[in-house]
């Protein structure tokens, strides 16, 4: 295989975009904790602005009453990621294309859950999240810093971006209210269909494209690194989107 030229840097969130199943509310869902009424009701706050990300989620994981071993074998053990992905990491492999998961879940639990489905190969993949630890019953998040998203994912890209050489093109993969703060500063924005992200980027006319699996991410990457699509940027808004050559 012959290394493509042009330059991509790949970011994704994780619970819903990369992984099928949301780690977070498996546990904040259950019987033990919240639940989804409360869950639900929390989550419109956010999204009105009524309360900030951070602290709705820190009443969400306040809430969570189930021991590490049951998480595990009760939920975690059987999370799935996207069945498209594990071809586009290979190809982002091959191209050398960094890939980061940026996260608003626990780092502990990603990384595991990673490593059960790609092996060695998941040591490739830096992951940005925030922290946490448990103690019997009690589940302590530790923020990764002290924005009003417990995680800023913007951050993480803005550091990118000043490392990178000007024409690198990046590309981030996401679908809830997370998510928000990144969307603005990716290249290529993918949202998964039908969630909080894609209603925001349609009510703010931020463009994106709308994916069901990584296999349309894929597609569209492996696209741009052939030549055969390129970004085109808006001078008036600043958000680019993808055209064919």
């Amino acid at each position: 295989m012959t290394k493509s030229d042009v330059k991509i840097q790949v970011f994704t969130d994780f619970d819903g975009t990369l992984s099928l199943d949301d780690t977070g509310l498996l546990l904040i869902d259950d019987h033990r904790s919240m639940g989804p009424e409360r869950r639900r009701v929390l989550e419109h706050k956010i999204m009105n602005g009524e309360i900030t990300y951070r602290d709705g989620l820190q009443e969400m994981w306040n809430s969570v009453k189930i021991s590490w071993d049951e998480a595990w074998k009760e939920y975690l053990d059987d999370c799935r990621i996207d069945p498209g992905f594990p071809d586009f990491f290979d190809f982002c492999r091959e191209n050398e294309y960094p890939v980061t998961i940026i996260s608003s879940g626990w780092k502990p639990l990603l990384s595991k859950i990673m490593t059960n489905f790609l092996g060695e190969k998941a040591k490739d993949i830096e992951i940005v999240s925030n922290d946490g630890e448990v103690v019997d019953r009690t589940w302590k998040i530790i923020w990764h810093d002290d924005s009003e998203y417990g995680n800023d994912k913007s951050r993480t890209l803005k550091q990118a971006r000043e490392a990178a050489s000007p024409d690198t093109i990046f590309v981030f993969c996401g679908d809830g209210v997370s998510d928000i703060s990144a969307a603005r500063h990716a290249d290529v924005l993918f949202a998964r269909k039908d969630r909080d992200l894609e209603t925001y980027c349609r009510r703010e006319k931020i463009p994106f494209v709308a994916f069901d699996t990584f296999k349309e991410v894929h597609d569209i990457v492996k696209k741009l690194a052939d030549g055969k699509a390129k970004i085109e940027k808006d001078a008036r808004t600043g958000f680019c989107s993808v055209v064919d050559v």
